[in-house]
């Protein structure tokens, strides 16, 4: 690429000469104040997740926290990848050649912050970032992207002790509501909240419905959207990155995904659904956990040997692509919920387990780890109000309290608020809507 064309480019996406526009960017103080956490280590920043979640927004609402911290505009280097004048120009030479531009017009030797968006389209980027570290120039790097595999295999093995990782998913719900400028009232006790209870479900709904991907909020009814970013994940994140030759394979697997969030699924029952030997199907299941559309959340055990051969559960990156791609039905509600309090878990960093009693066959949704023990269990059911249904679930609860020696647990409802107490636990049973807003209430 030639060097005046280069310059152009990187002119057009940095503040070098010109200033920032006014926004409407939802805040997201928890990702700037992991970035801040970090900004003035030597560690590499890797901040990564999926497609659309709002990492490229964070760059920049990173860089105009550093412009008013003082930092000067010649010392952030950005460049967006993405971008189609690239394409033709992918290689490690490229980086290079951008370093060098920006040396030789803007920075001439003070540090720089070289900010990478969607690095995982350069093959072999790990190397420019070792020999750039290891030369102890004066350089920071904050790098993106949108493949798990790409941002941590590579980088484990090549750069170890030499990064720090961020993870960004679609929007919390308290996000959801900065979104759609709904204030929130400062005391957000239960009762505090009872003359905005209304209003705060009825935009739980819509969260529930239709997700959380930033992208899609403005739009009314985003469904169609949502299945061309389901099919574009599919192909260019998995696909295409991995050289699928059974595409009608994977896509169907996707979708039986999509429809059976926060379900079972045993990989030899998926590879007699789709007559696929069991080595396709668990390479598949990676692949689309790597593009981040699907997690899978093992059995708690502190045998690993029987954790490993339990089965799995599950879920889909957002509610929003469950509706709009999987096959719903009337029932599924609980299971929707049950998604959302995970992603919710996963938001926060906890390690995720389920349990389930081999003899009784009790099992409790949640069961969160800390160190060498759980520390957490949770339920997650749409009513306790069917009696059987209910018992059911507060036996599953129990029964999780009671292995791992806990006092308290927590049943997540759709709307029931109030504390029980069951055999000598203190079950405290809460509407999800209100415990996305306030864990501690």
């Amino acid at each position: 690429m030639e060097r005046e064309i280069l310059f152009e480019i990187l002119r057009s996406q940095n503040y070098w000469f010109k200033e920032p526009l006014p926004t409407e960017y939802i805040p997201r103080d928890t990702y700037i104040r992991k970035l801040n956490e970090v900004l003035d280590s030597r560690a590499i920043v890797v901040m990564k997740g999926p497609r659309r979640a709002g990492k490229t927004v964070l760059l920049d609402l990173m860089t105009r926290k550093m412009l008013k911290n003082g930092v000067d505009r010649e010392q952030i280097l950005y460049v967006n990848l993405e971008d189609y004048r690239f394409y033709r120009n992918y290689s490690l030479e490229l980086l290079e050649d951008i370093y060098e531009v920006y040396r030789e017009n803007i920075n001439v030797e003070k540090k720089v912050y070289f900010i990478i968006d969607e690095i995982q389209n350069i093959e072999g980027f790990e190397h420019f970032l070792r020999t750039k570290y290891d030369a102890h120039e004066d350089i920071k790097f904050i790098i993106t992207g949108s493949n798990a595999r790409l941002l941590s295999k590579e980088l484990g093995t090549l750069l170890t002790g030499r990064i720090a990782t961020i993870e960004v998913f679609p929007l919390s719900f308290e996000e959801f509501l900065f979104f759609h400028r709904f204030v929130l009232p400062q005391n957000r006790a239960y009762f505090g909240l009872e003359s905005e209870k209304t209003s705060i479900k009825r935009m739980f709904n819509r969260y529930l419905r239709f997700g959380a991907i930033p992208e899609f909020l403005r739009e009314k009814e985003p469904e169609q959207r949502l299945k061309e970013y389901f099919e574009n994940v599919i192909f260019r994140d998995v696909v295409e990155r991995f050289n699928i030759r059974n595409v009608k394979l994977i896509k169907d697997l996707a979708l039986y995904l999509a429809t059976n969030s926060a379900r079972m699924y045993s990989v030899n029952r998926l590879g007699r659904m789709f007559r696929a030997s069991v080595n396709t199907i668990q390479t598949y299941l990676s692949e689309l956990s790597m593009a981040y559309l699907f997690f899978y959340v093992d059995r708690f055990s502190f045998s690993l040997k029987e954790q490993m051969t339990s089965q799995s559960k599950v879920y889909c990156l957002d509610t929003g692509l469950m509706n709009a791609v999987g096959f719903r039905f009337s029932g599924d509600r609980g299971l929707l919920l049950e998604n959302l309090v995970y992603l919710e878990l996963l938001r926060e960093g906890k390690e995720v387990y389920y349990h389930r009693q081999a003899k009784t066959g009790r099992e409790c949704d949640f069961v969160v780890k800390e160190g060498l023990g759980v520390r957490e269990a949770i339920q997650v059911a749409s009513t306790l109000e069917d009696k059987k249904t209910g018992e059911r679930e507060i036996k599953g609860l129990i029964d999780a309290l009671k292995t791992y020696h806990l006092k308290t647990g927590l049943i997540l409802t759709e709307d029931t608020y109030e504390t029980r107490d069951y055999e000598g636990f203190e079950i405290r049973i809460r509407p999800v809507w209100f415990w996305l807003l306030n864990k501690e209430g």
